[in-house]
């Protein structure tokens, strides 16, 4: 089970990339239209909200058992469930896509408040997934704001 947890949380093996949270957020984005062009929001919402309860109940088992620190860089999921957050918002729009992708990775990497708090103060499942969850959220909000 934990390799397969490890195959799921580096998103089969994008997080073993020079850029990997890049390379991440680039995949949610191709995974999202997918999503978008074959089923529907409402299931891409579902698919999210199980890819966060399912990595905040495996993520840490994985950690202490496949890696040497409470967030490497090769876990990626945290990037995919935070770029999907204002992906809910873009429809099939490219614009809106390509500006969430910039918004989230400026998020992403700058961490502001309380981002950077998860980041540096909490070294666990949860402390991985919530800076990215947050860069989502203030990504989705300007998003919503532009539209």
């Amino acid at each position: 089970m934990i390799n397969f947890n490890k195959k799921i949380f580096t998103l089969f093996g994008v997080g073993f990339l020079p850029i990997s949270g890049t390379a991440a957020s680039f995949i949610t984005i191709i995974i999202y239209y997918l999503f978008y062009k074959y089923f529907n929001i409402i299931f891409f919402t579902f698919f999210i909200t199980f890819v966060i309860f399912y990595s905040l109940y495996f993520l840490n088992d994985t950690l202490n058992k496949s890696f040497s620190t409470s967030d490497p860089k090769e876990i990626v999921i945290d990037e995919f469930i935070g770029q999907s957050i204002p992906m809910i918002l873009c429809q099939d729009n490219l614009f809106l896509m390509i500006l969430s992708f910039l918004l989230f990775r400026l998020f992403d990497i700058t961490k502001p408040w309380p981002a950077s708090y998860y980041d540096l103060k909490v070294k666990n499942a949860s402390g991985v997934i919530m800076d990215d969850v947050i860069a989502g959220i203030y990504t989705f909000i300007i998003v919503y704001l532009w539209i």
